[in-house]
Formats: C-alpha cells, structure tokens, sequence
C-alpha cells in the first residue's frame, strides 16, 4: 500500500494530508480550525443520539475529504491521531502504559471499517500514561522521532500541554507534561496581566524571563510583568516577552546541567524561543532540533508500513 490518509485532529484544529507511504510525501493537505472540541459540540447541539456519535465525526472527516484537490479514491486507510480518541472525540479510547520501545504495534489502535458513511477505513489512535501522567496526540510524533545514534537524549514537545519524553538505550521510559501554553494564553489573555502585554519580539525581555524563573518563586515574578508596566514603564511588547520567558524558563529550567542531549520537536516561532531558553539556561547544553509536522507524518507513516501489513 503506497498512498493513505494521515489526519491530526486536535482540540482546536484539524488537518489531513494525503500521503505517500514510501517517501512521506505530502501529495494533498486540507487544514481548518474546526478541531474536536467545536466537532463536539456541534454534535451535542445537533441533540443526536450517542448512538450516532461515531457516524457524525466521520461525516465531518468525509466532507474534509473531498474538500481536496486530489480526492483520493475509496479504500485508502486513514490514521487518525490526536484528541479523536479522548472523550469529546470520535470514541473515547484507553491510555497504554508506558514505557515505549518505537514498535507502532505497541500504540492503541482501534479500526473502523468502511461504510457508506466514510468509505475509508479508519485507524483511530490513542496516547499513553504513566502513573502519574498523560500524552494522547504526541505519541505519533514519538513514533516518528527515533534518534537511533544516540544512547541518552531527551524529547520536547513544546505546546499547549508541553511534553518531555526522556530516553535511554532505546526506550521511552519516562515524561513529563507542562502546561506552558495554556498558562500563557489565560494569562496573556484572560488575567489582569492581559492589559500589561501585547506580542512582538524582544529577545532580551525573554532572555531577563528565563533567568528570572530559576531562583524565583514563579507566582511572585508574574505579578513582575504589571508592575513592570506600571512602575518602570516597560512598553506592552517587552512584559509579552518577558511572561513567555518566565513560563518556558520555568519549564525548561528542570534540564540544567543534564548530560543527556535535547532535542526540540517543534516548528517556529516556539522551535527558536526554546533553543533561545535553552541556551540562556545552559551554554553548553546539546541541542538539536526536529520538525513536528515531518515527525507526525513519519510516525504515520511507521504504523501504515508497520501495523497494517502486520494484522
């Protein structure tokens, strides 16, 4: 099987390729915000049936479909990752224990066959867990981000519920999620800290922000970003930069002095603002870098070549 359907439906966003299995070429792409949260509730607002739950996500994946240019013909599998499988999704799914050794036969999967309704037939991913921690979305590109040369490396997976994956000889024994993103947004744009901020570049507000979380107490630095404003007349775009230095400083400073090396799976502009943090938290920190779209597709392209030809 050469071509399929890669689909990443997440809380606020929904894109589908098509894809060549072989190369990982992208041959079509669709992308839109309705995300699973707003497919959710316009299914509960439609007041159908739970019985009819999975038939209405699939026909929003159907219309998406043949929204491409290149409608791909019947039959193609589709794999679908992301919150699709938690509780506001098509059919909530359970967590696998971790830890993860890179096999796609070790993800959750659940099939859908082909129907009238969606006459593709569908694989539906779901995450992981540990005991006191959960992923469902990152999996994938966890899949498809296999660092085969070296033995002791870490993996972040910046974002709204930031993720550390941490890795020895071969096995993803371990992570850690952050809610980074989500803190930033409230505050950026719900708190009383919402009229003190304003988004621009300034990488030496940032830089101040990550220094600043080491040795500080966080609830006590953010107020800083006010008063910053008020007291010492810092324009709106310096305390924008110097809140998102404080939250990933405050994430990231957990990894100083690490003899593991990291890498960044990301895309811009949270890719530089981590490898900048990073740097400002430790100079001599190895640091490299993975595109997250090319990861996800790759990790797609893993359970295609992998748990398709296999069951």
């Amino acid at each position: 099987m050469q071509k399929f359907l890669s689909c990443d439906w997440g809380t606020s966003s929904f894109r589908l390729r098509l894809v060549d299995a072989l190369s990982g070429e992208v041959l079509d792409e669709v992308k839109s915000g309705q995300g699973i949260v707003d497919t959710y509730k316009d299914w509960r607002a439609a007041n159908k049936p739970k019985s009819e739950r999975t038939a209405f996500f699939k026909a929003v994946l159907s219309r998406a479909i043949h929204k491409m240019e290149k409608v791909p013909e019947s039959g193609l599998p589709i794999i679908l990752s992301g919150m699709a499988s938690s509780s506001v999704g098509i059919q909530e799914l359970p967590y696998r224990n971790f830890p993860f050794t890179w096999d796609a036969l070790e993800l959750p999967v659940n099939k859908f066959d082909a129907d009238e309704q969606l006459k593709h037939p569908l694989y539906l991913i779901s995450g992981f867990r540990t005991d006191t921690d959960i992923m469902r979305g990152e999996e994938t590109m966890l899949l498809g981000c296999e660092i085969n040369q070296e033995d002791h490396y870490t993996l972040i997976f910046p974002g709204t519920h930031a993720k550390h994956v941490f890795v020895k000889k071969g096995i993803a024994f371990d992570f850690k999620t952050y809610i980074t993103g989500e803190i930033f947004n409230l505050l950026s744009q719900k708190s009383i800290l919402s009229d003190s901020v304003m988004k621009g570049e300034d990488a030496e507000s940032f830089a101040l922000g990550v220094r600043d979380a080491v040795n500080s107490n966080l609830l006590h630095k953010l107020f800083r970003v006010r008063t910053r404003q008020v007291l010492d007349n810092f324009p709106p775009i310096s305390n924008y930069q110097y809140l998102s230095g404080l939250l990933i400083g405050t994430e990231l400073k957990e990894l100083g002095g690490t003899t593991a090396s990291i890498w960044v799976v990301s895309e811009e502009p949270l890719t530089g603002a981590y490898l900048f943090a990073l740097n400002c938290l430790d100079p001599n920190v190895k640091i490299n870098t993975l595109n997250a779209r090319e990861a996800l597709i790759n990790g797609h392209c893993k359970i295609v070549t992998q748990f398709l030809h296999t069951t």
